[in-house]
């Protein structure tokens, strides 16, 4: 084929082209993408690690140390942080006014009374319910929330060694 029998080819399809676009009909849609965020939140725990002296040191004055709630939250969820009764709480405890003990374990466990609470001058407990939980408002990001807790001076446990407690901390979102 020669040159000019290719151009005349080119064009002649170039017009048919156009010719069917100019004769096509169209048709739309719009697509509509939808994105959902929940609440989301974590929580891990640090708990307090100390020592209690009944012989001198707390006689008479309190042993206050901390320990740390971590959470992180979707951006602006509000949630409540509970901690319940603990493992060995005494008789009469209650979600709203738990009674918490460190137990030194085994067969005849002898106890340890504590307090946890919301502020460092320590006077609001920090409980198992809606009221007596703390409400945070999600950052996206990792937030520390400080656990107030206090041995009160004067216990005599009449045992030597480790006293634990554990206690169910609960993010409500």
């Amino acid at each position: 084929m020669k040159a000019e029998q290719l151009r005349k080819i080119t064009l002649a399809l170039a017009i048919f082209s156009t010719c069917q676009i100019l004769n096509a009909a169209t048709v739309t849609a719009t697509m509509t993408n939808t994105v959902t965020i929940s609440n989301s939140c974590t929580v891990s725990t640090t708990g307090f690690t100390t020592t209690y002296d009944p012989v001198s040191a707390n006689v008479s004055a309190n042993q206050d140390v901390t320990a740390t709630v971590t959470t992180s939250c979707t951006l602006l969820a509000p949630a409540i942080i509970t901690l319940g009764q603990g493992a060995h709480a005494a008789g009469g405890s209650t979600d709203i006014t738990p009674l918490r003990r460190l137990s030194s374990g085994g067969g005849s466990p002898v106890f340890l009374n504590y307090s946890l609470y919301q502020d460092s001058g320590r006077t609001t407990t920090w409980g198992n319910t809606a009221l007596t939980g703390v409400s945070i408002v999600g950052t996206g990001a990792t937030a520390n929330n400080t656990v107030y807790a206090r041995i009160p001076s004067g216990q005599s446990p009449g045992a030597i060694g480790t006293f634990t407690d554990s206690v169910v901390v609960t993010v409500t979102y």
